[in-house]
């Protein structure tokens, strides 16, 4: 009898210091996880989820960990196993839909998002995700559709009004997409993409003063910001080139140039602008760097065509021009484009 009560109570020691000891180590994990320190977080959650299966939220927190450093496989991965124990987890079920949004598999997350509002109603960042599946997927009408249900759910997200404003100038709404902007400046007067696509907006409705005034006011926000965008540069030098002020261009399209090297667009402006001050070796510089980071488009190497031909190499003018019919044949016979596209942006 003794020895059964001192086993019964060596058992219920150890029950309870095993226990202490996971609560404390989820603690210790819960803890890099707030820190931000994403890379030792995930570890340990999976170390507590293989001593404790479907026992605790570690497989969820792993997930989100996984989040944060944009690890998405894994994260999926995670949340799904997470899912085979939890059902019913609709913050689970959320974060794997829009998990498969990051991995570009708009149909995937949307199938995922449909599971999840059987479990509880979307919030408006759920639907904001959701518009952002369609605009991946070509289809702009859904993606207005859901993004105004998010407004009516939350007014006041700034988010939500930027993107209903690129829908727009995507359906080539353009007043609309005007509107959305300035309404977006309004709530967040820093809002460098806002101002930057305004201009956009107001260049297609031909309102040329106003669209340069206003990527001028995106680039010195920019300029205020901590992270820099290339895109209100690259547009305002666009722009000026058009309007055959090429000379005003290069400081703006330097400058995109410095802030994204690898932009072929860039350096094709870049180009554009020196071909039209007649500066061809700078212009041959620029178009090549353009040609070797993107082969494969056509006016490229129609321009390189044109400044061979304005240097005297005929050669290589001829083989840059057949090369740009190539490219277009090759283009024309490969059927559409795939709808798609970075939903951020310019």
């Amino acid at each position: 009898m003794k020895t059964a009560r001192l086993f019964a109570a060596v058992l219920f020691v150890f029950s309870a210091s095993n226990a202490f000891s996971q609560t404390n180590s989820f603690d210790n994990a819960m803890t890099l996880f707030q820190q931000k320190r994403f890379a030792e977080a995930a570890p340990a959650f999976e170390s507590l989820e293989k001593s404790s299966p479907g026992q605790t939220d570690a497989l969820l927190f792993a997930g989100k960990s996984f989040v944060g450093m944009e690890r998405f496989a894994e994260a999926a991965a995670a949340f799904s196993e997470y899912l085979s124990s939890h059902p019913q987890s609709d913050e689970a079920a959320y974060l794997l839909a829009y998990v498969k949004f990051r991995e570009n598999k708009a149909a995937e997350s949307l199938n995922l998002f449909t599971a999840a509002a059987k479990i509880k109603p979307p919030h408006a960042d759920d639907l904001k995700i959701v518009a952002l599946d369609y605009v991946l997927l070509g289809d702009q009408s859904s993606a207005a559709h859901y993004l105004e249900q998010a407004l009516v759910m939350q007014p006041d997200n700034v988010e939500v009004r930027y993107y209903l404003g690129r829908v727009r100038y995507q359906q080539n709404q353009f007043a609309l997409a005007i509107a959305a902007f300035e309404d977006v400046l309004r709530r967040d007067p820093q809002h460098v993409k806002a101002e930057n696509n305004l201009g956009l907006s107001l260049e297609a409705m031909n309102q040329v003063d106003d669209a340069i005034a206003a990527y001028r006011k995106a680039i010195d926000l920019d300029a205020l910001a901590a992270h820099h965008s290339e895109q209100p540069y690259l547009n305002l030098g666009i722009l000026l080139t058009k309007l055959g002020k090429p000379t005003e261009s290069l400081p703006v399209l330097r400058k995109a140039a410095e802030l994204a090297p690898g932009s072929a667009q860039i350096h094709y402006e870049l180009g554009k602008a020196y071909f039209n001050l007649g500066q061809f070796a700078d212009a041959q510089r620029e178009l090549q760097n353009s040609a070797s980071i993107a082969p494969a488009e056509s006016s490229t190497h129609f321009l390189l065509g044109r400044l061979y031909r304005r240097l005297g190499n005929s050669e290589g003018a001829a083989h840059e021009f057949a090369l740009t019919e190539e490219l277009i044949e090759a283009k024309r016979h490969s059927g559409p484009p795939i709808p798609g596209g970075t939903p951020n942006g310019p």
